[in-house]
């Protein structure tokens, strides 16, 4: 894992600004930097290196074809990448290296922006063509790796993180309000936006070319999806045991590293199923486990439990509210934007532990989203089953009834509101984590409550529902596309990528392997969720593998006890209700509103974890990146 910049520019790129760029990213590359630069000065790349496949100096980046036309920075791990470099050798290529790198750039040598379909791996690149004078930037099918870019005064200049992009004279910190309210529903700005208006992501499976005009000046192309992940359920369900070896061959090909390599152990299955596939692939396997002293929380004794029948060398930490707090700071720099995804707290701390005896780890990231894990799933197969005896106009009386009679905190009247909207309102209001519409509208003011009068995130989640429509696809399939496209690269990959990288560490989520992934998408409505279920075909398959009461027992996901350390006298509690506020906040919500929230929460009036924690974020970034 790396970090990566380039800029392109009508004038001699200052190399001492390329720098300061590159080396913001040092944390994700500690053990290299390198530079390029074109002969006239108007074009540089930057590499910070984390070396984890050929260890020798010659494998460095920026990395030059041997012919010289083309350099390419390059942040991530490519698989199958001895494959690609057998084919390429039998058409008389010649390697000097034993790194991916160098696969990559003679591919793209030979087979232009096809090579990119050849990729088995996660990679964001920037590949200059000497010759043409273009550069292609592109990003992985997942978006498991970052990239973004700007356009300032004619120069375009793209990293794997925006703190580098700030780092470019000129550039304006100017905020977009639409990915502010993105944020406050979600709890991540979604792509291709960013908190800042002038800066934007390039898409995941896709890439993107930038042209030098006639007078210097960088001209962005349209980017251009080169692959797809089609939720379209078959009849023939696959059999466990074709998952099952997926996973296993998925795990093996992942574990290509010449550096120690470990899993992430969380006791659930995904985790567990990891862990379990890279056993009995022949690998030893070291594992790493975050609990808490509340156990409602605590999955550490189903942890040991795999550890145990897979001889795992295991290693445990706990989490207390102190460590949440010291690390609040840490975390806002190295998000660069507001992120309200609390269990990137024990992500940090899980990656950080870690790090300590391993510099790769496999992960179950992705799983819930492509075999349908999350409980969302169970109430959506609920609202298919029961569509033909609980009518709309009934459901719509019930969610009426649910509004006036519940508390705005109860968790039973969001859920049976939801059951009183239309299909793509009910998806739209699930994946509102944060502040749901109706709540934002209330407590928008200033810029934010300007910017709800031309855009809500409904109308974001419409747009990704034109190539899935639950009308055609049914619900699952569409939430699946949902999650997959919005949630996926917005919040679970972003969580993974900065907490990880913020230790120069590397991790491998093996679901999100494209073999994997593909199987996954293919699995009939009936293997995917019920009422009573989630993520049935996938506990299916591994029960040969993992402890039956594993298995069985009820999600309870990666999370830290932050509904609980909000109550009461906790250092947390007295955190995040500190009056030291950065002012910019009471220009954007209802801070008395906000308060009453707060008091409700406290006393256990309802839970609004969510979007309490969402406010102190938004408030702690305004800090950090603007301050007065």
């Amino acid at each position: 894992m790396c970090g990566i910049v380039g800029v392109v520019s009508p004038s001699v790129v200052p190399q001492h600004v390329v720098e300061r760029m590159r080396d913001s990213l040092a944390h994700r590359g500690p053990d290299h930097a390198g530079l390029w630069r074109s002969g006239d000065g108007t074009v540089t790349l930057g590499h910070r290196r984390l070396s984890i496949i050929d260890l020798d100096p010659r494998s460095n980046q920026p990395m030059v074809s041997h012919d010289g036309r083309f350099v390419v920075t390059f942040n991530g791990e490519i698989y199958n990448f001895r494959e690609i470099r057998t084919s390429l050798e039998r058409g008389g290529v010649a390697f000097h290296t034993n790194s991916d790198t160098e696969v990559i750039l003679e591919a793209f040598r030979r087979w232009g922006t096809g090579a990119l379909d050849s990729l088995s791996g996660m990679f964001a690149l920037a590949i200059w063509d000497e010759r043409e004078r273009r550069l292609l930037c592109a990003r992985d099918r997942a978006g498991e790796k970052p990239l973004h870019y700007a356009l300032v005064n004619g120069t375009f200049l793209c990293a794997s993180e925006i703190k580098a992009l700030t780092e470019w004279p000129g550039f304006e910190r100017r905020v977009d309000y639409d990915a502010v309210i993105d944020f406050l529903a979600f709890g991540f700005v979604a792509d291709p936006k960013s908190i800042w208006r002038d800066v934007r992501k390039v898409p995941p499976a896709h890439w993107m070319q930038i042209e030098v005009g006639a007078d210097g000046r960088a001209v962005q192309r349209p980017a251009v999806r080169y692959w797809s992940l089609s939720f379209a359920s078959h009849e023939a369900a696959p059999e466990p045991e074709r998952i099952r070896e997926t996973l296993r061959r998925a795990a093996d090909e992942m574990a290509v590293a010449d550096v120690p390599l470990g899993t992430f152990l969380s006791g659930g299955v995904d985790s567990s199923s990891v862990t379990a596939a890279l056993s009995l692939s022949g690998h030893e396997v070291r594992s790493f486990t975050i609990g808490f002293t509340d156990e409602a929380y605590d999955e550490r004794r189903w942890a040991r439990q795999v550890a145990e029948r897979y001889h795992t060398i295991h290693v445990e930490r706990t989490v207390e509210p102190s460590d949440m707090v010291a690390v609040l700071d840490r975390l806002a720099w190295h998000y660069d934007e507001p992120f309200a995804d609390y269990s990137s707290v024990p992500t940090y701390y899980l990656c950080r532990e870690a790090r300590g005896a391993i510099t790769v780890a496999l992960s179950g990231d992705g799983a819930d989203e492509v075999f349908a894990g999350y409980r969302k799933y169970q109430r959506l197969a609920k609202r298919a089953q029961t569509r033909g005896v609980f009518p709309v106009p009934v459901a719509r009386v019930v969610a009426s009834i649910a509004q006036h009679a519940l508390g705005e905190g109860n968790p039973w009247r969001r859920t049976l509101s939801q059951y009183g909207m239309g299909a793509r309102e009910m998806l739209a209001d699930m994946l509102c984590i944060g502040f749901p519409l109706r709540a934002l509208r209330r407590v928008a003011r200033g810029p934010l409550a300007e910017a709800l009068r031309h855009y809500d995130p409904h109308r974001l989640v419409e747009h990704l529902l034109v190539e899935a429509p639950p009308e055609k696809v049914g619900l699952l399939n569409a939430m699946r596309h949902l999650d997959f496209t919005l949630t996926l690269p917005g919040d679970m990959l972003v969580k993974v990528d900065r907490a990880s990288m913020a230790v120069a560490l590397e991790v491998r989520p093996v679901f999100l392997h494209r073999r994997v992934m593909e199987l996954a998408a293919s699995l009939p409505d009936r293997q995917l969720a019920s009422d009573r279920n989630a993520k049935i075909a996938l506990k299916d398959a591994v029960r040969p593998w993992l402890p039956s009461a594993l298995v069985d027992r009820r999600k309870q996901g990666f999370a830290l006890p932050l509904p609980e350390w909000l109550t009461g006298d906790s250092v947390v509690a007295r955190t995040l209700h500190s009056s030291n506020r950065s002012g910019a906040l009471d220009e954007l919500l209802d801070m008395t509103y906000v308060s009453t929230l707060s008091t409700s929460h406290a006393a256990g009036a309802g839970n609004f974890t969510g979007r309490l924690y969402a406010a102190f974020v938004l408030d702690r970034w305004f800090s950090k990146w603007m301050p007065a």
